[in-house]
């Protein structure tokens, strides 16, 4: 039996010309608004047109394919949805090499409607167009792995935990409201009280950073708010940890590291962050295992 394992991501240009191609697909070829274009022209700037997450993508989809080449008939892709390769490119090579199964792993840990409503919607659409039927396994967040919980409590350190005058500020993408992601919600609150718990941090608090300039009603705290709470509190030192965020990319480099880093900085306190697990050997056995898990 021949398994497609297909890693599905948000996508991202490779160079600043790409960038209004890039948003155009974003807003579905409507008017791109002047602020996204500046914001995004300003965050791609800041790395040259290249964001941190297309390499360490690519270096994941390589190791995983290389952890399943000796646990049977595993073939690895990527499908993104806002840049090159596409899922409708995927599905076509995935149709094209005779899968008899598709294992579709969004690179985003907690569950949440967002997810099906932007992964697995738009790759039965894509199969669809193919007339493709195969049978499909969807994976909806996957915070409760062993794997990925071991993942993050290794990377913080006993050093890290023992400054009192430190708070450790888990962060994860804010949602729109406009549908129920509570379960989003809450996969995260607990993931991170999870982590907390078994590194021993004392000082932590949860946040949500990145929200959008549409809609009224998004995912709080902000981490900004929380922030603050914890300055009043005496807090002198903040250092992120990013949960809600597999690897690195601008929405942490620019509004996690840049601006709340900057507005932290500005308010009289140090900023520092705990790097995502990235491309890292430990991750990608999490997403192996996840394939083979239930083939």
């Amino acid at each position: 039996m021949k398994h497609a394992v297909l890693l599905m991501a948000y996508g991202s240009p490779t160079s600043l010309d790409e960038v209004p191609e890039y948003l155009s697909s974003i807003y579905e070829g409507k008017p791109v608004p002047e602020y996204a274009m500046t914001e995004n022209m300003a965050k791609y700037r800041m790395v040259a047109g290249i964001s941190p997450s297309n390499a360490i993508i690519d270096s994941l989809v390589s190791k995983v394919g290389k952890l399943l080449r000796s646990r049977g008939d595993y073939m690895v892709y990527l499908g993104n949805k806002h840049w090159r390769p596409s899922l409708e490119t995927a599905v076509n090579h995935i149709q094209n090499d005779g899968a008899d199964e598709i294992i579709a792993i969004p690179l985003f840990p907690f569950e949440s409607q967002n997810v099906v409503n932007s992964y697995r919607k738009p790759l039965e659409e894509a199969m669809h167009k193919k007339n493709f039927i195969c049978m499909t396994r969807f994976v909806n967040g996957f915070s409760n792995e062993e794997g990925f919980i071991k993942t993050w409590e290794k990377r913080i350190t006993k050093d890290d935990v023992s400054d009192s005058e430190t708070l450790f500020l888990f962060s994860a993408h804010s949602l729109p409201l406009f549908q129920d992601e509570s379960k989003y919600n809450e996969a995260y609150f607990s993931f991170s009280r999870k982590i907390a718990g078994k590194t021993g941090i004392k000082n932590y608090d949860i946040g949500y950073q990145s929200r959008g300039k549409y809609g009224k009603a998004w995912l709080e705290p902000s981490v900004f708010d929380v922030a603050t709470t914890w300055k009043d509190r005496g807090i002198r030192k903040i250092t992120t940890i990013p949960v809600g965020f597999v690897y690195d990319h601008l929405e942490i480099k620019y509004d996690l590291d840049y601006e709340f880093g900057g507005w932290v900085r500005n308010h009289g306190m140090e900023y520092s962050r705990i790097d995502p697990p990235n491309d890292s050997d430990e991750i990608a056995e999490v997403f192996a295992d996840l394939a083979v898990s239930g083939s």
